[in-house]
């Protein structure tokens, strides 16, 4: 089996930078010699990576973060993919025997077609041995509920981290022991030595936990997680006790080798038992946000007020130190979606009160009385910063509030509305509420040095019952289908078009319309060779008004990542556009040729104006990869596919996240769309093409029948077929109606990696690894015609509107080549 794998890899293009990952892997150094591995040597490099990790998920993970911190733009994330698909096959040998060892079901191991994904890991936290020791219960479900293994542990020392918490808890409340934030107007200067006394009592803390890390019990939980949940896709792990105590403990950072393991998830707290509890919730058009704040010491309302605005469907208000009255009203008399709440708590619970303003209080009754009618008008989400954040949090946990975030230390207001402000763009921006938190909490540690521990506050506390919202359920937005699509001119009817011409000459017209004309591709010539740099040309794109060619690349060494504008006319550069930090993979103009949108590896869409060359404000983070973006033709809707799997559509005005599309099983590779036709093509690594509503996102077709990678997709124009390129060097033409196979296009001799249909859709052209572009008619499937063989693979393809313009791009270099008008 090894002999087969090391072959396989030795034909591999990438075989220089897979035996570097692997030495790697193996060495923890990096070393140029690596890639004079011999054989037998890497071989034996194989099987201690084999031997070293339990399942094929644990070796993606330990090559994806070799990836991560060597920051290296070749492609090595394709190259770690590569790696864990050709070890599959040993993984499969010894499957049975892990999962007998371990409980757990032997088809998880390693990623296959058929592999069940972790969704929700639930920790049931409780103390035993008289509060020694804490017992750990751990569930892990599949997205459809499904126990994909279950296990309970036990962890030493449970007093001692209570001790510790307790100690760090303490003196961080000395830091402003008169919470004179809160009921003064003056600015507060904290005391240096308490400063330091707190990190002291934090970095205490951090060593306690170590002694759990180390532990048996932890142990048997990082075992069980790497054989259940895919380091790649999001899950939520949720902590749930009837210990109001045990919850109070930073679960966060107990469990952030977890959280480092697995960059897609966060720690959320759930108090049991919740009962739940009918609740009307009246539909709001936009996301409405309040902000309540006893002080508003240090925050500049206005802008605050503006940023807040300025998110997709948002509108916002700020109330500072509310009368009795004002606050009841503004609460109980107007439906909100958002509720942030930043006060202090007199005295300790049972019988402490709210401040609302420097000298009124409301009792906790009151306040989960007003709560619960915000609930019922709508209320989805209640953020709280207090004294007694996760007390008060306890208090209202029978409200059944759908999304709960509690800082659970009192911290400076306008820290709260910093991290508020950081969160909600976050979740605005698509993410989802477990992974904005994440994300803001993790911004804070940038102000430790001065609020020690600032990003260890704030906590999810989830209904287990209720699922957490994303942005557009806070909306509830709908999104009308457009009359009439943008973009597009006005269509005459025959009886007007009659009398601006005469009625022979309008027949004419109509006659040449209908009558196929074949450009005659054999005589295309060489009329631009662009080269001068060292970067790849992943993606090309040429302008409807054939003024311009834009190009994305990748460079080994990172200084040519880089979009490039290029005059058609003579071939100047005239613009070298640098701003992504990892290769340009796929890039799109808009229909007016005034912009430029283009994806990166680095996870990245960005827009650029063409003419200027200016980087735009537009900026959407798809989370991983980007590997493919499509822009619908009328400007409605952008579609992004990566690493992750996922086809996400965008609304590109605002950025906002509309719909994600899961079914891949492996990275999604290229995309497609048409407006007219409702549609998204999407191939991927899993050898599959998907079609998907543009507007609806949900799944319309798989179609199956390639035997290798999906490289390429193109629609044609009345959007009635699809075309697919693929590694196993075929090309596929499907109908869409039915997803039948109509033609097979043979010819390439290896892999093809991009394909092109002509805007007439007359043609398709293709382009691969065997260093050709062929040119093939469409309707039967025949080869028209053969560019002259390039030195190096084609891995980019454009054509003009006009159908006469045939773009390439390779490793260094773009060719032009172009049809004479006569």
């Amino acid at each position: 089996m090894l002999d087969a794998i090391v072959h396989n890899l030795e034909q591999s293009n990438h075989i220089a930078r897979i035996k570097k990952l692997v030495f790697c892997a193996c060495t923890n150094n990096w070393s140029n010699e690596a890639q004079q591995l011999s054989t037998v040597k890497f071989k034996s490099c194989i099987q201690q990576l084999r031997d070293r990790h339990a399942s094929v998920v644990e070796l993606k993970y330990l090559l994806y973060r070799i990836v991560i911190r060597l920051n290296h733009s070749t492609n090595y994330y394709t190259v770690a993919n590569l790696l864990c698909q050709e070890m599959e096959p040993l993984y499969a040998e010894s499957s049975e025997r892990v999962g007998a060892e371990d409980g757990t079901n032997s088809s998880l191991i390693g990623r296959s077609s058929t592999a069940v994904w972790a969704k929700e890991v639930i920790f049931t936290v409780e103390e035993i041995s008289s509060g020694a020791m804490l017992q750990v219960e751990m569930v892990v479900l599949a997205a459809n509920r499904q126990l994909l293994t279950q296990t309970v542990v036990t962890l030493p020392d449970l007093a001692q981290m209570h001790e510790r918490y307790q100690e760090w808890q303490s003196r961080y409340r000395r830091l402003d022991p008169q919470n004179h934030r809160l009921l003064s107007n003056k600015a507060v200067s904290l005391v240096p030595e308490r400063i330091n006394d707190c990190l002291d009592a934090g970095a205490m803390l951090q060593a306690n936990l170590h002694q759990w890390y180390s532990s048996p019990g932890f142990q048997t939980i990082r075992e069980r997680l790497a054989t259940t949940v895919d380091p790649e896709l999001e899950i939520e792990a949720i902590v749930r006790s009837r210990s109001k105590a045990l919850l109070k403990l930073p679960w966060n950072s107990i469990w952030q080798p977890l959280l480092d393991r697995y960059p897609l998830c966060e720690v959320n707290i759930s108090l049991i038992p919740t009962i739940s509890e009918n609740s009307t919730i009246d539909d709001e058009l936009k996301v409405s946000v309040l902000s309540v704040l006893t002080s508003a010491q240090g925050i500049k309302l206005d802008r605050s007020k503006e940023y807040l605005d300025a998110l997709p469907y948002t509108k916002s208000e700020f109330v500072v130190a509310p009368s009795h009255q004002d606050f009841v009203n503004l609460v109980t008399q107007k439906s909100w979606s958002v509720m942030f709440f930043s006060s202090y708590i007199s005295g300790y619970l049972p019988n402490n009160r709210i401040y609302i303003n420097h000298h009124d209080t409301i009792s906790i009754a009151e306040f989960k009385y007003r709560i619960r009618i915000a609930v019922q008008r709508g209320l989805k989400l209640l953020i709280l910063n207090c004294g007694e954040g996760l007390e008060l949090a306890s208090e209202l946990v029978d409200l059944q509030i759908p999304n709960l975030v509690v800082l659970r230390e009192a911290v400076q207001d306008q820290v709260a509305q910093e991290f508020v402000k950081l969160f909600l763009k976050a979740f605005s921006s698509g993410k989802s509420l477990q992974l904005a938190v994440r994300d803001a909490r993790e911004r804070l540690q940038a102000i430790e040095k001065v609020v020690p521990s600032a990003s260890c506050l704030p906590i999810v506390c989830q209904q287990i019952a209720t699922p957490a919202s994303s942005w557009n359920r806070l909306a509830q937005i709908t999104i009308d289908k457009p009359l009439e699509l943008l973009g597009l001119s006005q269509n005459w009817t025959e009886a007007e078009a009659t009398g601006m011409m005469g009625q022979a000459e309008l027949e004419m017209v109509m006659l040449e319309q209908t009558v196929d004309r074949q450009i005659p591709y054999d005589r295309l010539e060489l009329i631009h060779q662009l080269s001068g740099y060292y970067s790849e040309v992943y993606s090309l794109a040429l302008s409807n008004n054939g003024q311009w060619l834009v190009s994305g690349h990748g460079d080994i060494t990172h200084v040519d990542d880089a979009v490039k504008v290029w005059r058609l006319s003579d071939g100047k550069l005239i613009h070298n556009l640098l701003g992504h930090s990892h290769w340009v993979y796929n890039l799109c103009l808009s229909a007016d040729a005034e912009t430029i949108i283009s994806g990166s590896l680095d996870g990245t869409v960005q827009w650029w104006q063409l003419t200027t060359g200016v980087k735009l404000p537009q900026l959407l983070d798809h989370k991983s990869a980007v590997n493919a973006i499509s822009l619908a033709s009328d400007g409605q809707r952008l579609v992004t596919g990566g690493n992750d799997a996922v086809v996400k559509i965008w609304q590109p005005q605002n950025g906002l996240l509309i719909h994600q599309c899961q079914g891949h099983l492996q990275n999604v590779a290229c995309l497609a769309t048409h407006s007219e036709a409702q549609l998204i093509a999407s191939g991927s690594s899993d050898y599959t093409v998907r079609l998907w509503h543009l507007q609806e996102g949900r799944l319309l077709k798989t179609i199956l029948g390639h035997s290798g990678r999906i490289s390429g997709v193109a629609i044609t124009p009345d959007g009635k077929k699809v075309v697919s390129a693929s590694h196993d060097c075929t090309i596929k033409i499907w109908e869409v109606a039915t997803g039948n196979l109509i033609n097979s296009l043979t010819g390439h001799s290896k892999p093809i990696g991009c394909v092109a249909i002509s805007p007439d859709g007359q043609t398709i052209v293709s382009g691969g690894d065997d260093r050709t572009v062929h040119i093939w008619n469409l309707s039967d499937g025949k080869l028209l015609h053969t560019l002259p063989d390039r030195e190096r693979p084609i891995l980019s393809i454009a054509i003009s509107a006009d159908n006469r313009t045939i773009a390439t791009g390779s490793y260094g270099e773009i060719q032009v080549w172009r049809v004479p008008n006569t």
